[in-house]
């Protein structure tokens, strides 16, 4: 048996040709670490990166951590809604980084 068959959570709805969604669920099902890793990789840029330069060595060593952890996940989005979690934790993010944003404006 094919790990994919083993870790994937979407039947599609009809046996004959499969519509839009059911293509996208189950493309969404086979490429489940890539997505967690990319969700991750703006996580960290939006919410605990102080500058975005680094130098090389640390960069490949948190790129590599960060897909150890998407795989992780991966493993945990058979039962749990991971995905779903990081796109909240993005969207909060995002708000936050918008709503902090600085006015250019300078009071004396």
């Amino acid at each position: 048996m094919e790990w994919f068959d083993l870790v994937s959570t979407y039947t599609p709805s009809s046996a004959g040709e499969p519509s839009w969604y059911d293509s996208f669920r189950l493309w969404a099902d086979k490429s489940r670490t890539w997505i967690i890793f990319i969700q991750l990789i703006l996580v960290y840029y939006l919410g605990f990166a102080t500058r975005i330069r680094m130098p090389l060595l640390k960069n490949i060593l948190l790129y590599l951590l960060l897909f150890v952890g998407a795989l992780i996940f991966a493993i945990l989005d058979v039962r749990l809604p991971v995905k779903s979690g990081l796109m909240i934790a993005i969207a909060i993010l995002v708000i936050v980084k918008v709503r902090i944003k600085p006015d250019g404006s300078t009071r004396k």
